[in-house]
């Protein structure tokens, strides 16, 4: 009975870091998950990374304070490392909201089923393309690689650094902002481009009256960029969340 409890501990402590990371990660952590089969996700995987890294005990299970510390612990690691690589697929989302505000597309907003809520067609349309080669690549299964390597080298009930790892997810958090910015940059640039051959043509000639097509022209060259340029945003986005989580 006594080594029985310190298994269960630890394996409680296992599930608890992998609800955790299931939460939020990519994928598993979709609002059209119920939570039910997140949680039993959680508890099958839990089993394999427990037992793949030999079972490990947690020897102070029968202090309930220390049990309690650690298991916010382990539930506060897997939060930030399904957050480091949540932040950074969201960055195509922005870049988006960013795209359809210089198209003059941020009026009309449609339910988004990644996130749960209601987003412009411009982000759900790259947030899906980056889900997409995100799943692809094998988002999920470097989840569950994350956990089997966390298991090994930080058992169940080590103490963990928490200015450690606010640190990695606001690092995380500046570098997904830096990716937005450059995702959406190119789609930018051809709508500002659009404006001010809109606007110099309009200097030159103002019987034309170009004025009144600025709109037709900032969409068809927003519509243009994005096209060419949505495949390789919407990889770079997967490319990087696959880094944040497998380096975390």
């Amino acid at each position: 009975m006594f080594t029985f409890l310190p298994l269960a501990a630890a394996f409680i402590l296992v599930v608890i870091r992998c609800a955790g990371l299931f939460a939020v990660v990519p994928l598993f952590g979709l609002p059209a998950i119920p939570a039910r089969v997140r949680m039993a996700a959680a508890v099958v995987v839990s089993v394999a990374a427990f037992l793949g890294a030999g079972a490990p005990l947690f020897a102070a299970w029968d202090h309930a304070d220390r049990f309690i510390i650690a298991a916010l612990s382990e539930a506060l690691l897997g939060l930030c490392a399904g957050l480091s690589a949540r932040m950074v697929l969201d960055a195509a989302t922005a870049a988006g909201s960013a795209i359809g505000i210089s198209m003059g597309l941020s009026v009309a907003a449609t339910y988004d089923p990644v996130h749960g809520s209601e987003s412009p067609a411009v982000s759900q349309v790259l947030a899906l393309l980056a889900l997409g080669f995100a799943v692809a690549g094998g988002i999920h299964r470097e989840a569950v690689a994350w956990l089997c390597r966390s298991v090994i080298e930080m058992p169940p009930g080590l103490p963990i650094s928490a200015s450690e790892l606010a640190a990695r997810v606001v690092g995380q958090a500046v570098g997904a902002i830096a990716l937005a910015i450059r995702l959406a940059f190119p789609v930018l640039a051809a709508v500002t481009i659009g404006h001010l051959s809109l606007g110099l043509l309009n200097r030159t000639t103002p019987q034309l009256g170009l004025s009144n097509i600025g709109f037709s022209v900032a969409l068809l060259a927003g519509v243009g960029a994005l096209y060419l340029a949505a495949p390789s945003a919407a990889l770079m986005a997967a490319e990087a969340t696959h880094s944040a989580l497998a380096g975390h």
